[in-house]
């Protein structure tokens, strides 16, 4: 997207976001033309990099081996409305194929990418699954 017509919709301008004062008019420094059109403070975030970073959390240990385990193949249904699934149904397909101990479900998590979904990671629990695949698909 546009970074000038992201800050339009936010009601920002590049100047803002900058830290520069913005000018009504385009024109050479010192001259009457070179006016602020705001006065005052404006307050901005401050996009410098944190010198902390937070706690890292370890990745769950792998798995020795496939066989005879339950995979959860999850889209984050990033495009909206279920239309993503495709290359999952491809990935089930392959372990079907090549890997027939493996049990598959396909499962969208509900919401958008970032948000939680609760319900489906209790479903993934209470079903002993053993792995997760979770990825935009599509």
């Amino acid at each position: 997207m546009d970074r000038r017509k992201m800050l339009a919709l936010l009601g920002a301008g590049p100047a803002l976001v900058g830290g520069t004062p913005s000018y009504g008019k385009t024109a050479q420094p010192g001259t009457e033309a070179a006016t602020p059109v705001v006065s005052g403070t404006i307050t901005s975030l401050n996009p410098a990099v944190v010198t902390k970073l937070p706690d890292r959390i370890p990745l769950a240990p792998r798995l020795d081996t496939l066989e005879g385990k339950t995979i959860y193949l999850v889209d984050t249904d990033w495009g909206g409305m279920g239309q993503n699934d495709g290359i999952l149904q491809e990935m089930q397909a392959w372990f079907a194929e090549h890997m027939p101990a493996v049990k598959t479900i396909i499962r969208i998590k509900r919401g958008n990418f970032v948000t939680d979904d609760p319900a489906l990671w209790k479903e993934i629990a209470d079903a002993k699954g053993d792995g997760v695949v979770l990825g935009v698909a599509g």
